[in-house]
């Protein structure tokens, strides 16, 4: 991953803020493949001197944005191969997550937290375009802007801190979410809520019975 960063960062080197715009798309553009661009604003940063780390936050957190946003319509045209039996599930999850999505999308993007766990499922049950850009690219912004800063107040420092490590735990976390996702009867899981509320779901859980919200082989069959 070295030379990735390398890259990302001569990138930005060579094309200032534009640059810093280009690679922070890049690094948000391709789905369960986590791209170490923030360490390239980092370098950035910390190594040109004059740069305006707010500036450089704001167009890397923009192009953030834009990069995710080609990862919700992939999920968006992923939808249009789910079974029936899938699409259930998906509109049950649409209607528990509420207006909770925006939410959702604004702390996974604010975080180093694998954003791509919620910004598929998001695109998969069409979540609206407007609400999830505005809230993936302003958390993309504080993040940006919280390492530009970082970059500019320790210079040249820069530990390694295991990307091989976040990379792959991302994509394992990923592949549970994902199977967790699919496994769990949705339907089920809204109209307990409905009936018995937040509270009485969370005692259900807290019972140890959360095992009547997984899917069976019988109903995951039925189309």
């Amino acid at each position: 991953m070295e030379w990735l960063v390398d890259w990302l960062y001569d990138l930005a080197l060579k094309y200032g803020y534009l640059g810093a715009f280009i690679v922070s798309i890049l690094g948000n553009l391709l789905p369960f493949m986590p791209i170490p661009y923030l360490a390239a604003i980092f370098l950035f940063t910390a190594n040109v001197p004059g740069v305006d780390p707010l500036i450089v936050g704001l167009v890397s957190g923009l192009g953030g944005g834009i990069g995710k946003l080609i990862v919700f319509f992939t999920g968006w045209g992923v939808s249009s191969f789910l079974s029936e039996e899938q699409e259930k599930q998906m509109d049950a999850f649409k209607k528990l997550l509420g207006d909770y999505g925006a939410l959702a999308a604004f702390l996974f993007a604010a975080t180093p937290s694998p954003d791509d766990i919620i910004i598929i499922p998001l695109g998969l049950i069409k979540y609206s375009t407007w609400k999830f850009f505005t809230a993936i690219t302003a958390g993309k912004i504080v993040i940006s802007i919280a390492t530009s800063y970082f970059g500019v107040f320790f210079g040249g420092v820069f530990s390694e801190w295991g990307i091989l490590s976040s990379i792959t735990a991302s994509i394992l976390f990923l592949a549970v979410f994902t199977w967790v996702l699919f496994k769990i009867d949705w339907v089920k899981v809204m109209l307990t809520i409905n009936e018995k509320g937040w509270r009485g779901f969370v005692k259900i859980i807290w019972r140890g019975e959360w095992n009547i919200f997984i899917r069976s082989k019988k109903s995951r069959s039925l189309k």
